[in-house]
């Protein structure tokens, strides 16, 4: 099951470094064979074709999961935090118990977050902030618009108790988009009722549009802005490419236009829809009351 949480970044951004360095020399290595011989050879093609896309998107999903370093970090140290327990090694046996009773009516009630399957002898580390939970260490944001999202919250009063978060899973598909809808329960240590009481009136308060936080109004913007100057900048490259191709500036073996054309359309498209989607966002809660 696929789940929205986030594990290791700093891992996944070494993964993607790597992913990147690899790619652009494909890239590399496939435009100096097509210098040396003068055309484009099916080698050649299948190096550029093949390395091209992640060679782009990989610098910004290094991007991405740098951000993610940065906010581990940061909820580690206490920022804008909300509550704060460790649930003990017996808590989070009986909470798998329970929830595996959960998980077995499938569908929506399959939770988004798996209980670890080796005993924890220290406890799991639990850290609310404002806009998302730390859970040992797999983080969630819990915001009420994006591609996971969660639409409710309440309290499950069972031993030891819970919250449980209705989720909403937005993914792309060739016929659309779809949305899945399922569950995030974390446990609650039994000696964190007061901070445990705190956490559910802030989400209730979200949820019911109540609570807007100033710090992801100001990264909207500020993605929204990247989108919008990079957006006519790469269709410029793009554009550039076009005119070169178009007056036969360069030779099939040294093809300089055509990766303008292909690396303009793939980012400037790409920034496009990150304007869209920012500009989206900011309607969507601009609407709620």
């Amino acid at each position: 099951m696929f789940s929205p949480g986030i594990r290791e970044p700093r891992r996944n951004m070494l993964i993607c470094v790597a992913v990147t360095l690899v790619a652009w020399g494909f890239v590399a290595r496939g435009a100096f064979e097509m210098h040396q011989t003068g055309e484009e050879t099916v080698g050649s093609g299948l190096k550029i074709g093949l390395a091209l896309l992640p060679a782009i998107l990989g610098p910004f999903m290094i991007i991405n999961f740098w951000l993610g370093i940065k906010v581990f970090a940061a909820i580690r140290r206490g920022k804008d935090e909300i509550g704060r327990w460790t649930v003990t090694a017996a808590e989070l046996a009986e909470f798998t118990a329970n929830d595996s009773a959960h998980n077995a009516l499938g569908g929506e009630n399959l939770n988004d977050w798996t209980p670890p399957r080796e005993p924890l002898p220290a406890g799991l580390k639990i850290i609310f902030v404002t806009d998302g939970v730390l859970v040992g260490d797999t983080y969630f944001g819990l915001i009420t618009t994006g591609v996971f999202r969660f639409a409710g919250v309440w309290l499950l009063s069972e031993n030891p108790p819970a919250i449980a978060f209705r989720t909403l899973l937005t993914l792309a598909n060739r016929f659309g988009a779809r949305t899945s809808v399922g569950a995030l329960r974390i446990p609650i240590s039994r000696t964190a009722g007061a901070e445990a009481a705190r956490v559910l009136g802030h989400y209730q308060r979200v949820a019911a549009g109540q609570f807007v936080n100033p710090r992801l109004a100001r990264q909207r913007r500020v993605v929204g802005r990247i989108g919008m100057i990079g957006t006519p900048i790469f269709f410029a490259v793009a554009a550039v490419g076009f005119v070169l191709k178009s007056k036969g500036m360069y030779s099939d073996g040294n093809d300089i236009s055509g990766l303008l054309i292909i690396i303009g359309i793939l980012v400037g498209g790409g920034m496009l829809i990150v304007a869209l989607a920012a500009w989206r966002l900011g309607r969507t809660q601009l609407r709620k009351p």
